[in-house]
C-alpha cells in the first residue's frame, strides 16, 4: 500500500515519558471497537549463541559494555527479537456504534479516514543480559529500531490526532500520545506513575529519560538516536546505569 508519514521534525530525537495511572489504563478503549486490528508480524524473541549471531539476525550492533558495574560479572546472554508489525483499518460505522454505546457522539471524521489503514512497525532488537545471583537479570542492555507509524492515505498527524480525540480516551493520555511523530524521532514512553519516577539526563549527545522504580530496586535509562532506541536497566545505582550508557559501544 502507499503510505504517508509525518515529515522529519527539526528538533532532536527524544523519548518523552508519558505517566499513566492505573485508572487511565482501565479507561483505555478497545481499538478493535473502531475497526479491524490485524497483527501482520508476531513478536518472536529467542536466545542466540553470541554477539555475532545477534548482529547478523538484527542488523544492529550488539551492545558492548566495559567496565561492568559492581556486582555484575561474567559474560552476557544474547536475545534477539524480530520486527513486529500491526495494522488497524478505521471504520466510521463501527466507531459510531462504539461511541453511541458509550453515550457519546463520534467527532466528525476528516475526509478519507473511513477505511484508512494505519501500520505500526517496531524492531528488530537485540539485548545483552547479565544474570544476577538471584537468577533475575542484574543488567540488561538493549537496542531496537524505533517504532514508526504509517497511514495509507490521510496524513499521519491528521489520523493520529483524530484517533486520539475519540470518546473514552483520557485527555491527559491523549495529550501525551500526540507527541508520537510517526517517524521514530519522538517516542512517548508510557510510565506507570504509581510505580516509577522519571527524570532527564543526556547520553551520548542525546536527551535521555531515567526511570527509577519507587521501591529503589531497578533503574533504567532510555534514549533514541539515529532511529534506534537504546535502553540500559539493572538492579544498580543511577550513576552506574548512566556510566554504562555513556560508555556503551
Amino acid at each position: 500500500m502507499s503510505v504517508t508519514t509525518s515529515p522529519r521534525p527539526s528538533y532532536d530525537e527524544q523519548v518523552a515519558p508519558a505517566p499513566i495511572s492505573q485508572a487511565d489504563l482501565v479507561q483505555l478503549p478497545d481499538l478493535s471497537s473502531y475497526g479491524d486490528v490485524e497483527v501482520l508480524q508476531e513478536p518472536r524473541v529467542r536466545e542466540v549463541p553470541d554477539a555475532a549471531t545477534a548482529e547478523e539476525v538484527t542488523g544492529l550492533p550488539a551492545p558492548a559494555v566495559a567496565p561492568l558495574p559492581r556486582g555484575v560479572t561474567g559474560e552476557p546472554r544474547y536475545q534477539v527479537g524480530e520486527q513486529v508489525s500491526a495494522e488497524f483499518t478505521f471504520s466510521v460505522a463501527e466507531a459510531e456504534d462504539a461511541a453511541a454505546a458509550a453515550g457519546e457522539t463520534l467527532p466528525p471524521p476528516p475526509p478519507g479516514l473511513d477505511g484508512n489503514r494505519f501500520r505500526l512497525d517496531a524492531g528488530p532488537g537485540v539485548a545483552a543480559v547479565w544474570a544476577g545471583s538471584s537468577g533475575a537479570p542484574a543488567l540488561v542492555v538493549g537496542r531496537a529500531v524505533a517504532p514508526t507509524g504509517y497511514s495509507s492515505g490521510v496524513p499521519f498527524e491528521t489520523a493520529r490526532d483524530y484517533l486520539l480525540s475519540l470518546p473514552g480516551l483520557p485527555e491527559d493520555v491523549a495529550a501525551q500520545l500526540r507527541g508520537f511523530s510517526g517517524d521514530g524521532t519522538t517516542l512517548p514512553l508510557p510510565v506507570p506513575a504509581e510505580m516509577v519516577a522519571s527524570d532527564s539526563a543526556e547520553v551520548q549527545g542525546a536527551p535521555a529519560t531515567i526511570l527509577t522504580s519507587r521501591d529503589g530496586t531497578m533503574v533504567a535509562v532510555v534514549w533514541v538516536r539515529d532511529g534506534v532506541v537504546t535502553a540500559v536497566a539493572g538492579s544498580v545505582s543511577t550513576d552506574e546505569v548512566l556510566a554504562v550508557a555513556r560508555g556503551l559501544r
